[in-house]
């Protein structure tokens, strides 16, 4: 919902590639790195629950633009924080997926894993639209914001499920 979005705010198409696809790039890549650093260094549950966290909390920044309007600078920190907390959030999620899969089968396994990872965002995302259509962005933003919250659950359920990597297995 992002492209319509900035249309409707008057962001041009050159300001919007040239955030998005320029600007917001860079800030992916800085935060896969700052993810894969995370993960080595806390864990792998910590720094899902880390990128969740900070996801859900950009969408409020989605929030703000709305309420903010046309505004060049504030856009660049919005994309730059949903970029970066989404390449961030990815290498903790790639590295989990990763651990999911058997080493004789990891390429199908890996495969399935993410084809399945895409429904969320492909399927489950469909009546982003006409959600849209019926709120006004700063609700529709601050709605997205507040739906992380289950999943930011099932990952506290999850990461108490998994025993603790020092732990004997049977």
């Amino acid at each position: 919902m992002a492209n319509p979005f900035f249309v409707e705010l008057g962001f041009s198409g050159v300001e919007i590639a040239s955030i998005t696809k320029v600007f917001g790039l860079l800030a992916t890549f800085g935060g896969i790195v700052v993810g894969g650093a995370l993960v080595a260094r806390y864990g792998l549950f910590p720094a899902l629950a880390i990128g969740g966290v900070l996801q859900a909390a950009t969408n409020l920044l989605y929030a703000a633009q709305a309420h903010i309007g046309h505004d060049i600078l504030f856009l660049t920190v919005t994309i730059g924080a949903d970029n970066f907390t989404g390449g961030l959030g990815s290498a903790a999620f790639v590295a989990y997926l990763s651990g999911l899969c058997n080493r004789a089968f990891t390429g199908t396994q890996f495969a399935l894993l993410t084809s399945l990872m895409a429904v969320g965002r492909t399927v489950l995302s469909s009546g982003g639209g006409w959600l849209a259509d019926r709120m006004d962005w700063i609700a529709f933003f601050s709605l997205t914001a507040v739906l992380a919250v289950p999943g930011l659950l099932l990952l506290l359920w999850l990461a108490r499920q998994r025993p603790p990597a020092d732990a004997p297995r049977a």
